[in-house]
């Protein structure tokens, strides 16, 4: 097999909304493949090929092989990058919409305001560390507090700057993916 059998990408110059709508594939794909790995769950993925190729470089079948820990690991990895992309997203399509950083925590519409805070939040935490993230709330007007988004999700960061993050600090994953479709409304 060589590296550039199968290989696609996605358009050039997408828009802000055709990003996040991206971002949940990927999100949708990662979950699906990523999730039951993480939890343990015995997942039957295709063989590899004997010999993987791309320019000089090439991969063996054996060059595959992982321990059920790193297997669950990388699950893990796959979701968390999910989210990653998916909040890096949201918070470039915000900053695009409705401005910097400083305008958007200040927004008079709580949606908007709220919305970015977590998103900027968890955007931080596991875009300076993916394989032990941490939050990162060094703003005090940022620490404490409670941000709302009515029927999606609840996000406290009572406590949190500095420590690891955990799935349920933020609600998890799909809270993210369903604030995701909240704001592709706002967006497009």
């Amino acid at each position: 097999m060589t590296g550039n059998i199968g290989v696609s990408s996605p358009p050039a110059c997408m828009s802000p909304a055709a990003r996040i709508r991206f971002a949940q594939d990927f999100f949708r794909f990662a979950h699906l493949i990523g999730g039951p790995i993480s939890f343990g769950i015995k997942f039957d993925l295709p063989c590899p090929p004997d010999v993987w190729t791309f320019g000089q470089h090439s991969f063996v079948s054996a060059d595959y092989k992982l321990s059920q820990d790193e297997f669950e690991l990388c699950g893990t990895m796959l979701e968390r990058l999910a989210y990653r992309l998916l909040a890096m997203e949201l918070n470039s399509a915000l900053e695009r919409k409705f401005g910097a950083w400083k305008v958007r925590c200040c927004h008079s519409d709580d949606l908007i305001r709220n919305a970015s805070v977590i998103v900027w939040i968890i955007r931080n935490a596991v875009a300076h560390d993916i394989l032990e993230p941490r939050w990162k709330i060094d703003n005090p007007a940022l620490q404490n507090q409670r941000f709302v988004i009515a029927d999606v999700l609840e996000f406290d960061t009572t406590g949190l700057n500095g420590k690891l993050v955990r799935r349920v600090d933020f609600g998890g994953p799909l809270a993210l993916f369903r604030l995701s479709e909240k704001l592709l409304d706002l967006i497009s």
